[in-house]
C-alpha cells in the first residue's frame, strides 16, 4: 500500500491517516448489462451488415490491436532554450522557464518517465507533459489501451470486465495541470519536486503507486505568462476561461490529454486566495454533470488534501477553504470554461487548488518574505498533489466504478440523479447540496447541406474534437417526427459523454433567482452562438438510425460551380465566409457586395476561388451579370484598434490586419489615419480629445472620406461621445450580469439583416435618447428575452436597442451594446462586426 506521513518529506515512507469518513464509498451496485432490442442501442450506428459478415467477437476476447495506442507515451527530444535573466520566476526563487527543459530531460533518465511536447504556447514555447508509470511492454500498453478505450466505447462491457477482475491490474490515469495562470507559479515547482520523487525513488510504496497508475503532469500550461509574470498567455487570454471555446493553443493541448487519458482525478494548481482553497465548489453546479457521483468522491478527496495541507505544520497555513462546505455562493462550477470543470465531462474528479500566500508585489527590501511565501506555497501545492495521489491509490476501484457509471448512464440515456451521499449532504453549506436534474434530449440535429455549410461543419468538427460522437445522414431521415435532408449531422445523446455534448449544444438556463452571485460567466452555447441551425429531438422522440453513419472527421464542404462562370457568388455570414472575403482582399482579388448581401468575385479568379473553397469549406455559385449589378467594392486592409486582447484575437481570426492605436501614437506620427480603413474601439485607451490640432483635422478628413468606426461597450460609447459622432446615450445594467439573449434584427440592416436571433451580453447596456437619422439594427426581444445566464433586473431591458448605426461627418458608425467578440467565443456574431467594418 502506498502511504505517507505528515508533514510530508517526500512520496515515500509515510503514513496518511485519514478518518473513516474520508474513505471512498463502496462502488455502486451496477446491474449487469441487459440484452437490448435491435432498435435500441445495440449497434445503432454500425453500417448495415452484409450476409457474409461474421458475428463480432466479445470485446473481452477480441485480440489486441497495435494500430492506435494514444495513451502510450513517447519520449521527445527536449531542447534547451536561451537563458532569460528577466524571467519573472527568478526573483521569487522559483524555476524559470529556461530551467524546465534540462529538468525534464534529467527525468528521462528514469525508465519510468516519458516527456512529451504536447504543443506550443501562443508565444511559441514548448508545453511539456511528463508521464510516469512503471515500465510496460508494447503488448502491455496494447492491453492497457484496450481497457482504457472500453470505458467509453462500451461502458456495459467495461463494467462487466471490472466485475470479472480485468481492471484489477489496469493502471488508472491521474492528471495534474500547473501554472495555467502565468503569475501563479508554485504549482510548477511542486510538480517538478513530485516528479523527481516518482522518477527516482527506490521506495517500494512509490513502486506500488506506479504499478497502479499512469500519472500525467503538465509542468507549466502557460510558459508565456510564467516568463512575463502575467496571468494571461502571449495572446492576452486567460486560458482558464477558454476550455469550452478552445481558442488558445494551450487549452487545446491540455484538452487533447484529458481526452487521451480520461483521468480518474484531475488537479489544477493555482494561487493566491489568502487561505488555501480546495474544491468542490459552491452551487450552482453544472447541470450536465452526474454530480451525485462526482461529489461523493470529490468531497472525500478534498478533505484528504485538506488534512495533508494542515499536516504540514506551517504556522501561516492554519485553515483550508472547501467552498462546498464553507461558502454559500461565489465559487461555482457552473461554466465549463475552467480546466477541472471541463475535465469532469471526461469522467474526472476535478479540483481547482488555490495556494494561499501572494508573493507578487513584495519589494526587494523584503526578499526573504517573498521567498518564504513561495516556499510555503510550493509545500502546500506539493501536499495537495501527493495527497491526491495517495487518496486515488487507496480508492482506485471506487473511482473507476463511478467513472464507468457516468459513462453507462450516458449510453443508457438515463436522467441525472440528486446527491444522495450522506457525507456530502451533511457538509454542504446552504444550497450547495441542490443540483439541477437533467432530462437529456434524445438527440440534436445540426441541419446542413453536403456542400458549403461551413457553420454546421465547424460545429460538427468541434464536437468531434471534444470527443463527442457525431453521425451524418447518408440519406434523408426522420427524427422526432421531422424530416431532415441527407448531409445533416446528428448527435445521439445516448452516448458516454452526453454531458459534454449537451453543454455545447443546449442554450442553458437562467440561474438569476437560484444564486445571488456567480464567479464568472453564466452562459455559453455553440448551438446558439456559432451560426449553425441546430434542432432538438426531445426525450422519447424517435430517431431513424439506419440512415446515419458515425464519422471521425467532417468531410470537406467546399464547392465551386463549374465553368463557364462570369461571377462567383458566396455568403459571408459565417467565420469561414469572413475569412474568405479578407483572404481575397489580401490577395488583390476584387470583392464586391451585392444588393442582396451576397459577395462576388470575378470568374477569372477561379484558381484562387478553388483554393478558398478547399480552405474555408464554403460554396461558390455562378452569378449572372444582372445579379451583380449595383454591387459595391469591399476592401478593409487595416483596422486600427483600441480593444481588449480577446477582441483583437477574434478580429485576427476573421482575417483583419489590426494595429493598436491611441492619440499619442497619432500625434507622434507612429501611424496616420490614412493607414486605416476602419477603427474598432471598445476600451477607453483612445481618447480622441487628446489628438493635437493636426491630427484632429486628419481625423475629420478621414471621416469625411468615408472612414468606418465601430464601437462596442463602455469604451465605444465613450469614444462616440468624445468624438461627437452619433446622438445616442447608453443605459448601463449590472456589471456582473451576462448571458444569452433573444434579439430582433432589422431585416434591411447591412449589419444585422441576416444575423442570428440570439446574442451574448456581459455587463449589459442598451441605447436610449436616439437622435434623428439613427437606425436601430438590433433590439432585445420582449418579455422572456433572457434565455440563459445571470442578470438581476433583466426585465427593464426588454425590447431596448442594443445595436445602432448612422453616419457622422461622412463616416459609417456602428455601436454595439452586445458582446459579439467576447473571449473569441460567439463565432456566429462575428459577421455583425465584419459587416459593420465593411460598410
Amino acid at each position: 500500500m502506498w502511504t505517507r506521513t505528515l508533514p510530508a518529506a517526500g512520496l515515500a515512507g509515510v503514513l496518511l491517516t485519514v478518518s473513516a469518513a474520508l474513505t471512498a464509498p463502496a462502488a455502486p451496485e451496477i446491474p449487469a448489462p441487459a440484452l437490448r432490442e435491435p432498435e435500441d442501442r445495440s449497434q445503432p450506428w454500425a453500417h448495415e451488415p452484409s450476409v457474409e459478415e461474421p458475428a463480432t467477437p466479445s470485446l473481452l476476447s477480441r485480440a489486441p490491436s497495435t494500430d492506435d495506442l494514444p495513451g502510450q507515451p513517447s519520449d521527445d527530444v527536449i531542447v534547451d532554450v536561451p537563458v532569460n535573466p528577466n524571467d519573472a520566476s527568478i526573483p521569487l526563487n522559483l524555476t524559470p522557464y529556461h530551467a524546465i527543459p534540462p529538468a525534464v530531460r534529467a527525468l528521462q533518465e528514469s525508465d519510468r518517465v516519458s516527456v512529451e511536447i504536447i504543443g506550443q504556447s501562443a508565444g511559441g514555447r514548448d508545453l511539456h507533459l511528463v508521464v510516469v508509470t512503471s515500465p510496460m511492454t508494447d503488448a502491455e500498453w496494447t492491453e492497457w489501451q484496450r481497457l482504457s478505450d472500453l470505458r467509453t466505447e462500451d461502458p456495459d462491457a467495461a463494467i462487466a470486465a471490472m466485475q470479472a477482475g480485468a481492471y484489477d491490474d489496469w493502471k488508472s490515469p491521474l492528471f495534474v495541470n500547473s501554472n495555467i495562470h502565468g503569475n501563479e507559479w508554485e504549482g510548477t515547482d511542486a510538480t517538478l519536486q513530485v516528479l523527481d520523487q516518482l522518477a527516482f525513488s527506490a521506495d517500494a510504496e512509490v513502486t506500488e503507486l506506479l504499478d497502479q497508475h499512469v500519472i500525467a503532469m503538465v509542468v507549466t500550461n502557460n510558459p508565456d505568462g510564467r516568463v512575463a509574470g502575467t496571468r494571461a498567455n502571449g495572446n492576452g487570454f486567460d486560458i482558464n476561461r477558454d476550455y469550452i471555446t478552445a481558442s488558445q493553443p494551450e487549452a487545446r493541448a491540455v484538452r487533447a490529454q484529458l481526452i487521451r487519458y480520461e483521468p480518474l482525478t484531475m488537479l489544477d494548481e493555482h494561487g493566491y486566495t489568502g487561505t488555501t482553497l480546495i474544491e468542490p465548489t459552491t452551487g450552482p453546479h453544472g447541470e450536465n454533470y452526474e454530480y451525485d457521483l462526482y461529489i461523493r468522491q470529490a468531497i472525500r478527496n478534498g478533505l484528504a488534501m485538506e488534512q495533508a495541507v494542515l499536516g504540514l505544520g506551517e504556522p501561516r497555513v492554519t485553515a483550508v477553504n472547501i467552498p462546498f462546505r464553507d461558502q454559500t455562493d461565489g465559487w461555482d462550477d457552473w461554466p465549463p470554461i475552467f480546466t477541472p470543470m471541463y475535465a469532469m465531462y471526461h469522467g474526472a474528479v476535478g479540483h481547482t487548488v488555490e495556494i494561499p500566500l501572494n508573493p507578487r508585489g513584495i519589494p526587494d527590501a523584503q526578499i526573504a518574505e517573498r521567498h518564504e511565501r513561495t516556499r510555503i506555497n510550493t509545500a502546500v501545492s506539493r501536499a495537495t498533489i501527493e495527497a491526491n495521489f495517495a487518496w486515488a491509490y487507496e480508492n482506485r476501484m471506487s473511482l473507476l466504478a463511478d467513472q464507468l457509471e457516468i459513462f453507462r448512464r450516458g449510453e443508457a440515456g438515463e436522467s441525472s440523479r440528486p446527491i444522495d451521499d450522506g457525507l456530502a449532504l451533511s457538509l454542504a453549506l446552504g444550497a450547495n447540496k441542490e443540483t439541477f436534474l437533467q432530462d437529456y434530449p434524445r438527440a440534436y440535429v445540426i441541419e446542413a447541406e453536403r456542400r458549403g455549410d461551413a457553420a454546421a461543419a465547424r460545429l460538427a468538427q468541434f464536437l468531434l474534437d471534444n470527443d463527442v460522437e457525431v453521425h451524418q445522414a447518408r440519406r434523408p431521415f426522420t427524427a422526432g417526427g421531422v424530416r431532415y435532408p441527407a448531409g445533416a449531422y446528428v448527435v445521439d445523446m445516448f452516448q458516454a459523454k452526453r454531458g459534454l455534448a449537451n453543454t455545447i449544444l443546449d442554450v442553458g438556463r437562467d440561474v438569476t433567482t437560484n444564486f445571488p452571485t456567480m464567479y464568472d460567466i453564466s452562459a455559453w452555447s455553440q448551438a446558439s452562438l456559432w451560426g449553425a441551425d441546430v434542432a432538438t429531438v426531445p426525450a422519447g422522440g424517435a430517431l431513424e438510425t439506419r440512415a446515419l453513419s458515425e464519422i471521425d472527421v467532417v468531410a470537406p464542404t467546399g464547392w465551386v460551380a463549374p465553368d463557364p462562370v462570369a461571377h462567383f457568388g458566396f455568403e459571408a455570414d459565417t467565420l469561414a465566409g469572413i475569412q474568405a472575403v479578407n483572404a481575397f482582399v489580401a490577395a488583390g482579388v476584387t470583392v464586391r457586395r451585392t444588393t442582396s448581401g451576397a459577395f462576388t468575385v470575378p470568374g477569372s479568379a477561379r484558381a484562387v476561388v478553388e483554393e478558398a473553397a478547399a480552405t474555408y469549406g464554403i460554396a461558390f455559385t455562378a452569378l449572372s451579370a444582372s445579379a451583380v449589378r449595383g454591387a459595391v467594392p469591399v476592401s478593409v486592409d487595416r483596422v486600427g484598434t483600441s480593444a481588449s486582447a480577446d477582441e483583437v484575437h477574434a478580429l485576427a481570426r476573421m482575417g483583419f490586419a489590426t494595429t493598436n492605436v491611441n492619440a499619442a501614437g497619432f500625434n507622434a506620427g507612429t501611424y496616420a489615419f490614412a493607414d486605416f480603413d476602419a477603427l474598432y474601439v471598445s476600451t477607453t485607451g483612445f481618447d480622441p480629445r487628446q489628438l493635437d490640432a493636426t491630427q484632429q483635422a486628419a481625423f475629420t478628413a478621414w471621416r469625411a472620406a468615408g472612414g468606418t468606426i465601430v464601437g462596442r461597450g463602455n469604451g465605444g460609447v465613450q469614444f462616440n461621445a468624445r468624438a461627437t459622432l452619433l446622438p445616442v446615450t447608453a443605459v448601463v445594467a449590472r456589471s456582473d450580469a451576462n448571458g444569452i439573449v433573444a434579439v430582433v434584427n432589422d431585416p434591411a440592416s447591412p449589419v444585422t439583416g441576416d444575423a442570428l436571433s440570439s446574442s451574448f451580453v456581459s455587463a449589459p447596456r442598451h441605447f436610449t435618447g436616439l437622435g434623428a437619422g439613427l437606425r436601430v439594427d438590433q433590439r432585445l426581444g420582449g418579455a422572456g428575452f433572457f434565455l440563459a445566464g445571470h442578470w438581476i433586473g433583466q426585465e427593464t431591458a426588454a425590447g431596448q436597442p442594443v445595436i445602432v448605426s448612422g453616419v457622422a461627418g461622412g463616416a459609417d458608425v456602428t455601436l454595439f451594446a452586445t458582446e459579439p467578440l467576447y473571449r473569441s467565443h460567439p463565432e456566429g456574431l462575428f459577421p455583425q462586426v465584419a459587416n459593420a467594418l465593411w460598410q
